[in-house]
């Protein structure tokens, strides 16, 4: 007998997602304002599609002569209400058009990501009386990180994800993990805990203190997994790079592309400074035939280095 197909992974956040578009009233008000007709459905999805259409619209993400978009997001919806299926763009979709609650949109981005909310941080845009997030005092290195960046059918980063190995020169008990976005949600998969989002003493960054499962003294080593899910509200910039002021023993980079939206062009790039919009120096490369570029690099310090593209 054939084995049953697995579930997808995003079913659970389908069905949190469902019950509270029809039980929470300020979702649920939302919608039935665009029911034609009597309807005994919890949830109705022409009208729902038709919310996040007028959202799309007066956002700008989609122009308004566009005007049979309710219908092609159908499908979408559909698959999300029916607990098929349900992209991170898509998801981040729903709870801005819907305007959803911090702790709702914690929690759907905790099922989506297979993680209890408690170990999950959502990135947010700090108030401005926020901390602001200071890098761990312990000294460390890093023996190797590999990095892995997804890119979604749709052309937007969907996932990153690290593994890293480090190695404490002084007593340690937390690691910061930076980025340059707050359209993302982290998740510690291994090693450690995630804290509050914060803004990094550098302007322009964010960060998420890792509290290590075990306090490391000089000479130990840990290792640390996380991913970071993105809910991009605008197409960033068509580029994937890694930075480092400490010293890296090696690091791999790989970025893999949706086979239904492939790249024209590739480079491999290395950047003066992280607010450098443009690469210093170029190199053109070739994907691979599942949609893929990796590069693997014997030690980095003080370098920015990373892919950009051409659609």
């Amino acid at each position: 007998m054939p084995a049953e197909p697995r579930p997808d992974p995003s079913v659970p956040a389908c069905r949190e997602l469902r019950v509270l578009l029809a039980e929470v009233p300020a979702y649920r008000t939302r919608w039935q304002a665009y029911v034609r007709r009597s309807s005994r459905q919890a949830v109705h999805q022409g009208a729902i599609a038709q919310v996040l259409a007028d959202h799309l619209w007066e956002t700008g993400e989609v122009a308004e002569t566009e005007t049979d978009l309710p219908r092609r997001l159908k499908d979408r919806v559909g698959r999300a209400l029916n607990a098929q299926f349900i992209a991170p763009a898509t998801l981040r979709l729903f709870i801005e058009a819907f305007d959803m609650s911090p702790p709702d949109a914690h929690r759907l981005w905790a099922l989506f990501m297979h993680a209890e909310p408690t170990d999950l941080s959502v990135v947010r845009t700090p108030a401005e009386g926020d901390s602001v997030l200071v890098a761990a005092p312990a000294g460390y290195e890093t023996l190797v990180a590999h990095e892995f960046h997804r890119i979604g059918p749709d052309g937007l980063p969907a996932e990153h994800r690290t593994l890293q190995v480090i190695r404490a020169l002084e007593p340690m008990d937390r690691y910061v993990y930076q980025f340059d976005t707050h359209a993302a949600a982290v998740e510690v998969l291994r090693g450690g805990r995630a804290g509050p989002v914060r803004r990094s003493a550098m302007s322009g960054l964010y960060g998420v203190e890792l509290t290590l499962t075990t306090p490391l003294q000089p000479g130990e080593t840990a290792s640390l997994e996380y991913r970071t899910v993105f809910s991009y509200a605008e197409v960033p910039p068509p580029s994937f790079r890694r930075g480092t002021r400490r010293p890296i023993g090696s690091l791999e980079l790989n970025v893999q592309f949706d086979l239904t939206r492939l790249p024209a062009r590739v480079w491999w790039g290395r950047w003066e400074t992280i607010w450098a919009d443009a690469p210093s120096r170029t190199e053109e490369i070739t994907l691979t035939p599942d949609g893929n570029v990796h590069r693997f690099l014997h030690g980095l310090v003080g370098e920015i280095v990373g892919f950009i593209w051409q659609w």
